[in-house]
């Protein structure tokens, strides 16, 4: 599981650890995956884009907790298996790959970060995959979008986008991190990879629905 990391050292000093690296596996792992799976499930990957083609309509409303619970248990199992890979030294220097708001941005800095790049993931999701199955590049431009959102954003939250990627880490970091590596924000802005990515995605939802659809569109 690649990851962008934001640490803290001694003096409050910020390394983003190699957005860049982590930005390019994110979009090519991502745009495999959609590409190899999109057919069976719809290559969701992520409780926020779930919501958003769900509020669209694009699928059935009663099938989200299930797509949630596998998503949850996806990023835990993830976590876990890096967990088990990596030595404890490894393990402390990255916090276990969790997602971290940076210290020296505040709380709503870091929800609005995490709104406005998952904003534009569901945006692109919601055109190319969920409004029409005949465009192959969708899972490309997925990709890409997604490595764009962490190059802009990683050294602020990290760019989660997906309360499934920041919680498994944590827990799994919970369990398995030496006490003494676990920084003293740990869990404290957690809700920020909640709370932006859901209100992005219901933006999406809702530019989508007035404007965008090619059946449906509310304003035309």
């Amino acid at each position: 599981m690649q990851a962008v990391v934001v640490t803290t050292s001694s003096n409050e000093s910020i390394v983003a650890d190699n957005i860049v690296h982590a930005a390019l596996a994110h979009g090519f792992t991502i745009f495999i995956l959609v590409a190899a799976l999109g057919h069976i499930s719809g290559g969701h990957f992520n409780p926020a884009v779930t919501w958003a083609v769900a509020a669209s309509g694009k699928m059935s409303i009663y099938h989200v907790p299930f797509y949630w619970f596998s998503q949850l248990l996806g990023g835990f199992c993830g976590a876990l298996y890096s967990a088990l890979i990596m030595t404890q030294k490894q393990l402390d220097s990255s916090h276990a790959g969790a997602t971290l708001l940076n210290p020296e941005n505040k709380w709503w800095e870091g929800m609005m970060s995490e709104a406005v790049v998952t904003y534009f993931l569901c945006h692109t999701i919601l055109l190319t995959a969920a409004d029409t199955n005949t465009n192959v590049l969708a899972p490309l431009a997925i990709g890409l979008t997604l490595s764009i959102d962490i190059l802009s954003t990683g050294a602020i939250t990290g760019a989660s986008m997906n309360p499934a990627r920041s919680l498994g880490p944590n827990v799994v970091g919970q369990i398995f991190l030496d006490s003494n590596s676990i920084p003293a924000h740990f869990w404290s802005y957690h809700y920020i990879y909640w709370a932006g990515p859901f209100m992005g995605a219901s933006v999406a939802v809702v530019i989508y629905r007035l404007f965008e659809a090619r059946q449906d569109r509310l304003l035309r």
